[in-house]
């Protein structure tokens, strides 16, 4: 839209300059017109025999003729310094203020005059004119060219609309089907650990409970997703120190399936004015993408302090190209794991919810480095 609306000013600047020279041309033809006009009155009057003779005076022209040294003789236009070097350079027209200059040579020299110097007031109303116009058409092709964008716009959208209302539809009926299976099964799980000891050590029963818990995290991401404008936070003081390492000691059963290594340094005594949901699911997802992208035998390590929470992994990394997507909403560096792409655009918005600072850093097969901070 931009590089059309350059391209017509381009267009509108090449015909401006075209057609003020071509008015102003105009207008120095006519002088030259009228001061050609004034010789056959200047022969007439060096063939006279009167006593007394009276140099031809024109309606709007003021003129004047000189010498062949350069020296003024007679004329309604006084002399001036600048004369002589327009003279010398022989410069048939120039403009100077509001006048514009015309200088011929005249021959045979009637009355001794060798040059012959005009002038006339320069009409700027078609110029003006010109510019109007150009503006109105450059004001009109703007708005024909917006509303052909937005028209284009609406056309090209209208897909894209479509396909994100149904994944929003999808979201819906997903987090409504996954609630109760989920909750029926990590339920169950509990009961069978509770009743059968024995349990408590079978890998069978620990993968599902990890795919459970899996699920429930999914739940509430898309929960989070549709309901988050329409909750209302209950914002107080929270144990920051007693929720780090609840949420530690929770997906350490996901860590060791995986063999990760996941270490916890968390300082105690640490309080943050939150809602205590969101401060459960900045942690969780933060954990639980590291935990996502890192392989087995690597580490993952959270650290609480009083000012700020860092999560970091040894994992894949992210490429630099994808750095500046990844806090977008369903976005996927890597396909190799599984997920909706929501994790960080869930914690951008808890960030950015309560005016916290967010940095990431990271690198290919080093791994990635998650920061929020907060206060002074």
């Amino acid at each position: 839209m931009f590089s059309t609306l350059f391209l017509i000013s381009i267009g509108i600047a090449i015909f401006y300059r075209y057609d003020y020279h071509r008015l102003s041309d105009y207008q120095n033809e006519k002088l030259k017109t009228q001061t050609q006009n004034l010789i056959p009155k200047l022969r007439e009057l060096h063939k006279s025999f009167d006593e007394v003779l009276y140099y031809p005076v024109q309606k709007g022209l003021n003129s004047a003729i000189y010498d062949i040294d350069k020296n003024y003789l007679v004329g309604d236009l006084k002399p001036s310094p600048y004369f002589k070097d327009k003279m010398d350079k022989n410069e048939e027209f120039w403009r100077d203020g509001d006048y514009i200059y015309y200088l011929t040579k005249v021959y045979p020299h009637y009355l001794g005059a060798a040059y012959l110097i005009s002038r006339a007031k320069f009409d700027p109303s078609p110029i003006n004119e010109l510019r109007e116009k150009l503006a109105l058409f450059f004001l009109l092709s703007a708005i024909f060219v917006f509303f052909i964008a937005y028209l284009l716009g609406k056309l090209f959208l209208f897909p894209m609309k479509s396909a994100l209302s149904m994944l929003d539809d999808f979201i819906k009926d997903t987090a409504h089907e996954l609630n109760t299976p989920v909750s029926v099964i990590l339920a169950n799980t509990e009961l069978l650990k509770e009743f059968y000891p024995n349990l408590q050590t079978s890998e069978e029963l620990s993968r599902i409970e990890i795919a459970s818990k899996r699920l429930s995290r999914i739940y509430d991401d898309l929960t989070f997703l549709k309901l988050n404008h329409k909750r209302h936070r209950n914002v107080k003081e929270i144990d920051l120190s007693s929720l780090a390492k609840e949420r530690a000691a929770y997906f350490e059963i996901m860590a060791k399936a995986r063999r990760i290594e996941l270490k916890a340094k968390i300082k105690e005594g640490v309080f943050l004015r939150m809602d205590f949901e969101d401060a459960a699911k900045l942690m969780d997802n933060l954990i639980s993408n590291a935990l996502k992208y890192t392989k087995p035998q690597g580490e993952v390590e959270i650290i609480l302090d009083e000012k700020f929470l860092i999560v970091k992994d040894n994992g894949i990394g992210i490429e630099s190209r994808y750095k500046k997507f990844v806090l977008r909403r369903f976005f996927r560096a890597n396909d190799s794991e599984g997920g909706f792409g929501l994790g960080l655009s869930i914690v951008k918005e808890i960030v950015d919810y309560y005016g916290f600072r967010l940095d990431i850093e990271s690198e290919p097969d080093k791994g990635t480095k998650v920061e929020i901070l907060w206060g002074d």
